[in-house]
């Protein structure tokens, strides 16, 4: 497999992210309880990433979800990153598909941000 570009790996990590938080939230562990989100061991393509570990709390997803400012949480909230843009334009009313890429784009990038910095918050106290 080649190398993945910066973008591709943000969805990668937010959609394992909401996977493992979904599957917390819809009762396979308690609403409160801790994700802990890594790479497969297979997975040698992401062990050089940003990180490659990191425990997060459901509740913690819950309010960076909460804090993004919308439509950027709906977008991570409906995982209309994984899926075509056309999509998310007809739900929004967004005639530029130019204009939808650019939001989720920055959706992702947000995202991701808050993420990596509750990562490097919740190190160091750690």
């Amino acid at each position: 497999m080649g190398a993945i570009g910066p973008y591709h790996y943000k969805v990668w990590v937010i959609g394992d992210i909401l996977d493992k938080y979904e599957n917390c939230k819809n009762g396979a562990r308690k609403p409160k309880g801790k994700l802990f989100v890594k790479p497969d061991a297979e997975e040698k393509l992401h062990r050089d990433g940003y990180f490659v570990n990191i425990v997060i709390y459901a509740v913690d997803i819950e309010n960076i979800i909460e804090r993004l400012e919308y439509p950027l949480n709906e977008i991570i909230r409906k995982r209309y990153f994984e899926g075509d843009v056309r999509t998310f334009m007809e739900d929004y009313g967004i005639r530029s598909k130019r204009e939808a890429r650019k939001l989720i784009v920055r959706a992702v990038n947000k995202f991701f941000h808050e993420i990596e910095k509750y990562r490097r918050s919740t190190k160091r106290t750690a």
